[in-house]
């Protein structure tokens, strides 16, 4: 390690000691009250904005969406679309652009559906977080804990995967574990039952994006709550 130069050192101990010289107290100080919290002391992190929003900010974006809208699919060539805007828990714009498939005069609007790819991963593990902070389950329960029929190739890692562990990929099943089962018409029963078929990766030390991981720590969660998960998922959201 090179040693640090005498010059240099004394410098930065000259400029310390300016800038604590520097520091002041001013005595009327003393005598103020203390600060009182924000009206926003009590309410969660995300719940604060960041920045007051001015009156009628809201309004402007708002009036601003349908043109970059039309921007965004003239841009990327996208059939359709649809936006929605929700403030203050409630919805304040929803409105469909193009149509549903090129070549098609079938028009999306709000009611439109679309197909997205693994939506119920953020869904599913808000119901769990839900359920964690109801004291329902914890992240850290073993799977077994409440779905007794679960199993995996190893039983160390049978006994010890826990909730979080599934959300997380990291039980050591391989990448999409069970996905072509469901593609050959098998249901979630029978899939998870199968899960104990698959060799695994190293516990915890490995990563692989498993959607029937997730559905099991799922459905853990939901029979811990002695509810089907569609329903505790509704009750929920």
């Amino acid at each position: 390690m090179r040693a640090f130069p005498r010059f240099a050192l004394g410098v930065v101990l000259a400029l310390a000691a300016t800038a604590t010289g520097c520091v002041t107290i001013d005595p009327n100080d003393r005598d103020r009250p203390p600060s009182q919290p924000s009206e926003t002391a009590d309410l969660a992190p995300d719940q604060v904005a960041g920045v007051p929003i001015p009156d009628g900010q809201i309004d402007d974006a708002i009036a601003q969406l349908d043109g970059l809208a039309q921007k965004l699919l003239d841009h990327t060539g996208i059939p359709g679309m649809a936006v929605a805007v929700v403030h203050d828990g409630e919805t304040v714009y929803a409105k469909g652009f193009g149509v549903r498939a090129a070549g098609s005069d079938e028009p999306v609007d709000a009611d439109t559906v679309f197909q997205l790819a693994s939506m119920s991963k953020s869904i599913g593990a808000t119901v769990v977080a839900q359920q964690v902070g109801a004291g329902v389950v914890g992240w850290d329960d073993p799977v077994i804990e409440h779905l007794p029929t679960f199993a995996l190739a190893e039983p160390y890692v049978t006994e010890h995967v826990t909730v979080g562990d599934l959300y997380a990929h990291r039980s050591g099943l391989p990448d999409h574990a069970g996905d072509d089962l469901e593609d050959l018409g098998y249901d979630r029963a029978q899939i998870l039952e199968r899960l104990r078929l698959l060799p695994l990766s190293p516990f915890r030390i490995t990563y692989d994006y498993t959607n029937f991981g997730v559905t099991a720590a799922a459905q853990a969660v939901a029979d811990a709550a002695g509810a089907d998960w569609a329903d505790l998922s509704q009750r929920v959201l």
